[in-house]
This record gives C-alpha cells, structure tokens and sequence, in this order.
C-alpha cells in the first residue's frame, strides 16, 4: 500500500510545474533549481524530476543529471520521459568521458532509450537518439548503421516528418549535407514542420546559400510550436542578417525579441545576440542604441577571440563616430562559451558563436 501511494503521489502534477516549466524554457536555471529545492517533496513527483533533469543536462552538469536519474528511473520506472533523459545522459557522458567506463554507460544508455520507446511507442525523441546513436557510434561500441536505417524505415511508416528528420541526420553524420538537402526539399510536409526547416536552414548555411537559409529560419520560426525551437531560429535570422548581410530590420526585431525572452537567464548565447544586435544597430546608423547594447557587454566574459576582436572593433566604430556614452575597455575573458545547440537540440541547434543550443530534450 505504502509503495501504491508513493507511486500516486508521483502522478499528481505538482500546483506550480507550469511556472517551472516556464523557467526552464527561459533558461533560469539556478531560480528554476532553487525552486524545486524548496519544494521538500519535490523527488516524489516524476514531472518536476523530468524537469530538473533537462535543466542539468542543457547546463552540461551531466554527473548530476546521471545521479538524479539514476534515482529517478528507479522510483518511476513507467516514467517514458526520465528513461529517455537517463538514457542520453548515460550516452552524452560515454561520448565525453573515460574511455573504460563508456562502453558500459552508452549499453545502459541504449537500453534505457529502448525502455523508453517500448513504454511509449511515440516517443520520437527517444526513437531519433536511438537512430543517431547506431548511425554514429563504432561497431564495437554497440553501433550498427544497418539497424539505424531499419529503424529510420519503420518510422516512415508511422511518422514521415520524424523519419524525415532522421534519414537527414544520417546524411549528415555521413558529410553529406548537399544529399541532405536535396531529401528535404523533396520530401518535406506542406504545410511544413518548424525542426524540418530549421534542418533544411541549418544546410542551406553550411552550403553558404544564406539567403535561402534566411528564409528558411524565418519560417521556422512563424511554424514553430516550441519555444526553444521558435527562439532558435529567432536567433539565426539575427545572425544571418549580420554575417551574410540579409535584412538588417527583421534580424534586429528577431534579435530583440531574443534578448527579451531570454532576459535574467543564464543562455550562453546572450552576449553574441547582444554584440549582432549592436551591429546592426550600428549597420542602420542608430549608434546611441549601438553603444548602449555595447557597454553592457564591456564586462561579459567570453573567451572567443571572435567574440572580442569584434567587440573592441565596434567600440573603436562608435568612439570614431563620437558616441554619447564613454566605453570600457572589455577585461580579458576565460570562461568558455557554450558550444551549439542543435541537435542542442536538433531541438538540435548550428550555434563559434553559432554553438547554442537546442538539445534535444
């Protein structure tokens, strides 16, 4: 009876789940832990532990996340969602850790991925890691691209938009983007899906065809029903519209609204949207919103050169053109920034600058 009630008690939705859900779309990690700290029955509630493990593993704290899963998998075994977390916490760490113990967490990893799936057949996610998983990975660490493709197939059977997705990672895995792309323009939905555009853009911009690229950011963000996913491609259009000199209006309105939504938050990205959105401020001649946008980086700590050549670039721009405001000289930076998202995810994300991102969690 006690274990009955324990197990009930992980079912009910806890009152404030959407205000935590909220905070971690908006990457505000460390309110979002704290929150879910003081919450003293916060371990009894599988969907709070499905969140806090996302906010662990898009701050890399992947030993955490491992930990807290491990708990969480064995008090909520029916739980799809946290098998799948676990499962690719347990293969992100063999990927990235001591080659002795990877063999055996990436096992348990696809094992728990596969207890995912089998739990819940449509869980896609689980489906696509497991795919990339046996695309990517040596034979003799449990890869085998013969099943990722049998498996690719069997999806097209129930869903072509993620098969989609899949048949178009492995291209990519395999440097093939330009036979990537031709699958998606021949086979992608009407109307379209938001990731399969951000897919299609994010090739267009390897092949250095920006302008279709552009486009493609711009619809993935109107069709877009996942914030990350909207705010990804919000991102590009920013950047695209700096780095291959696309229209400056959408790409400081995409840009804003970035900044906006990810304000107070600890998104690793916020410095290089700040710094594109201060060149095109600086780009349609509005240098007082250029050097306002300027001087709140003057103490970011990023340690890319780019990032910083750029920075003092733009600071000897404004103060030539005699700024209303005096500037700092940036400190010199040592902490890393985050690498890309794509696919942080896909959900995952093409993000030196362009490593944000969008797991796919």
């Amino acid at each position: 009876m006690k274990a009955l009630l324990f197990l009930l008690a992980g079912a009910l939705p806890a009152s404030n789940v959407a205000q935590y859900e909220e905070l971690l779309a908006k990457s505000q990690f460390s309110e979002l832990e704290h929150q879910i700290l003081q919450q003293s029955d916060y371990k009894q509630h599988g969907d709070i532990l499905v969140i806090y493990a996302k906010a662990l593993i898009a701050q890399q704290r992947l030993e955490d996340a491992n930990t807290l899963l491990n708990f969480a998998v064995e008090q909520f075994p029916g739980n799809s969602e946290l098998n799948y977390l676990a499962g690719l916490s347990k293969i992100r760490l063999a990927s990235n850790g001591n080659v002795f113990s990877a063999k055996e967490r990436a096992a348990r990893g696809v094992e728990l991925l596969q207890k995912a799936v089998i739990i819940k057949p449509d869980h896609y996610a689980a489906r696509q890691a497991l795919i990339d998983f046996y695309s990517v990975a040596p034979a003799n660490a449990g890869g085998d691209k013969e099943l990722a493709l049998t498996m690719t197939e069997q999806l097209a059977k129930e869903n072509p938009a993620q098969a989609l997705l899949a048949q178009s990672r492995i291209l990519l895995n395999e440097k093939k983007p330009a036979e990537a792309l031709a699958l998606l323009e021949q086979m992608i939905p009407d109307p379209p899906n938001a990731r399969l555009l951000a897919r299609k853009a994010q090739i267009l911009n390897e092949l250095e065809d920006y302008d279709g690229a552009f486009d493609n950011y711009k619809l993935a963000a109107e069709y877009a029903t996942d914030l990350t996913d909207k705010y990804n491609a919000l991102y590009h259009i920013g950047r695209l519209a700096v780095m291959a000199d696309q229209d400056a209006m959408q790409g400081i309105t995409a840009l804003q609204q970035y900044l906006e939504f990810y304000s107070d938050s600890e998104n690793k990205t916020l410095p290089w949207a700040t710094l594109r959105l201060a060149q095109l401020m600086y780009r349609t001649g509005d240098n007082f919103e250029a050097t306002l946008l300027v001087g709140s980086l003057t103490h970011a700590r990023v340690a890319d050169e780019e990032f910083n050549l750029i920075l003092l670039s733009l600071l000897s721009a404004l103060k030539a053109k005699d700024a209303p405001t005096v500037i700092e000289q940036p400190e010199a930076v040592t902490e890393p920034i985050q690498e890309k998202q794509e696919e942080k995810q896909d959900n995952g994300q093409d993000q030196a600058e362009t490593k944000e991102t969008k797991q796919e969690i």
